[in-house]
């Protein structure tokens, strides 16, 4: 194993900075698009190979490859000693959860035979990223890795049978491990970056004990009051993705719609408990942009995101009519649609926005189409070119499942409950294995993603579950299987509080949190 000096200098030069896809096309460097199959095709050229994670929406994407990835230098530095494989994220879903990325831009460099040699996020600028490729071509070989790399994943061996006291355990264990780390002085989740977590925060709010109810509520009306303060566009609505720091500086300025929708959500929430005319406004305000600039009338669908502008965003109502505005991108992705109708079904009697409901019915007609015309679920939708584009994933249909149990009951909608038991007979055909009793994902390696295989098994049964006897008896092994393999989880959700520094792991326990809820 190599201690190389200047890998070591990246962790801590780019700790916590994350991330807008660029056109790789013209790029300098010669990339390879990412198929599941890329590793395998290329093993002939006995090369280390250089994984960039990029996303059309990320801010530091397109500064890694106008600061960077131009220079002529760089460029043949690694067409000479890299295969150089661009992944677009959004797309390839499946691939980030697979090497297990945690922001944007990502870098990955596997050893010739494809296993891990080194991996971080974030943005190096010319001779600093020279000097990264010229250590990690001096080191990779089989079976190598790079200081910090010895382990990089969740441990979890499923018990042989049902643990129902660990199931019981997580919710207080999980309520515990959030209402402990909450920032005193700063407000939100942790010591480094901050932002808001609409899951975790919905369930802390929403199954607090009595007893824990007023302090639950002032942590998060504090929490969200500061996100408003420091991260949310009092101009046009909407909440940026996330700040680097704990005092919540240097804004991500990416909109997300599902992340808006959740956060708008737990606004009206916190209101309903502990009414605040600062927080019920930013919550209308919210629905108010997802309903004006993240819905495309022509397409009769909500979008996915809006794009960074540092200079934008720090100007007034005024100067802004002057300028131009950032880009909301021309796609649609199934898992971030199916997220955002969700959370949206559940504000539709929360707000007196009078169009909401109907852009809601709009989209999930737009959804139900594709799944109807198509055949299949299909990974996005491009705008221009009108048409839905990629095979989708094991994400794509929990998500899609999900979204139409609920719409199914608050729309009371029989097509609805059609679509989610044939979403889910579907999923159950390509994605269940017998022999483990879950579903798996075979473009991802099980043995080190076990989150996300929890999140989605999680998913799945809360759809199958909301089903009722539409997929019994069936259905109900399937879920009774699902809570077995994950009733021991209790084990790493601990280890992430012991040793938490990023937070978004938390959002992937309350899928199985509500599972556990429901099932016992």
């Amino acid at each position: 194993m190599r201690n190389p000096s200047w890998l070591a200098l990246v962790c801590i030069l780019l700790y916590g900075q994350a991330t807008v896809a660029y056109e790789h096309e013209d790029s300098l460097v010669d990339f390879i698009e990412y198929s599941d199959d890329v590793i395998s095709r290329n093993r002939d050229q006995n090369k280390p190979y250089f994984l960039l994670f990029s996303a059309e929406w990320c801010h530091w994407c397109h500064e890694f490859a106008e600061k960077t990835l131009v220079r002529r230098d760089v460029a043949d530095y690694l067409n000479d000693n890299f295969v150089n494989v661009f992944i677009d994220t959004d797309i390839h879903n499946a691939a980030y959860v697979k090497y297990r990325a945690t922001g944007l831009p990502y870098s990955v460099f596997l050893n010739p035979d494809g296993t891990l040699y080194y991996k971080y996020t974030g943005t190096l600028y010319g001779d600093n990223f020279l000097n990264v490729l010229n250590e990690v071509s001096d080191g990779v070989g089989a079976g190598r890795y790079a200081l910090g790399m010895e382990s990089s994943h969740i441990s979890y061996t499923p018990p042989d049978k049902l643990d129902g006291e660990g199931l019981r355990a997580m919710a207080d264990i999980f309520r515990q491990g959030l209402m402990e780390n909450f920032d005193q002085q700063e407000f939100g989740l942790g010591r480094e970056r901050k932002g808001v977590l609409p899951r975790s925060f919905s369930y802390l709010l929403q199954s607090a004990p009595d007893a824990d109810r007023n302090r639950v509520i002032m942590e998060l009306s504090r929490t969200m009051e500061r996100a408003i303060e420091r991260i949310y566009d009092p101009v046009e609505g909407g909440f940026f993705r996330y700040a680097e720091t704990r005092n919540w500086q240097i804004p991500h300025y990416e909109k997300f719609a599902d992340l808006n929708a959740g956060a708008a959500l737990l606004l009206y929430q916190i209101d309903a408990l502990a009414p605040s005319p600062k927080l019920k406004k930013a919550a209308d305000q919210t629905v108010e942009y997802l309903g004006t600039t993240l819905f495309d009338a022509d397409t009769g669908c909500f979008l996915s995101f809006q794009i960074a502008d540092t200079y934008y965003y720090s100007l007034n109502r005024s100067k802004r009519a002057r300028a131009r505005r950032p880009r909301v991108m021309n796609k649609i992705f199934t898992d971030r649609l199916a997220v955002t109708l969700s959370k949206l079904i559940q504000i539709a009697d929360l707000t007196e926005n009078r169009s909401l409901r109907g852009q809601i019915r709009q989209s999930l007609d737009f959804l139900a189409a594709m799944v109807r015309e198509e055949g299949s679920l299909k990974r996005y939708y491009a705008i221009g070119q009108r048409q839905w584009a990629q095979p989708s994933g094991l994400a794509d249909h929990a998500l899609v499942a999900r979204v139409f149990v609920d719409a199914a009951a608050y729309f009371e909608d029989p097509e609805y409950t059609d679509i989610a038991a044939g979403v889910l007979h579907t999923a159950i055909n390509d994605y269940y294995d017998k022999r483990l009793g879950i579903f798996i994902d075979p473009r991802v390696d099980d043995s080190t993603n076990v989150e996300y295989l929890m999140e989605m098994n999680a998913t799945l049964a809360l759809s199958i579950m909301g089903l009722g006897d539409r997929l019994n008896p069936g259905g109900g092994k399937i879920v009774d299987s699902i809570a077995a393999y994950f009733s021991q989880m209790i084990d790493p959700l601990e280890e992430r509080f012991w040793n938490a520094v990023e937070w978004e792991f938390a959002e992937s326990y309350v899928p199985l949190l509500q599972a556990v809820d429901r099932f016992l």
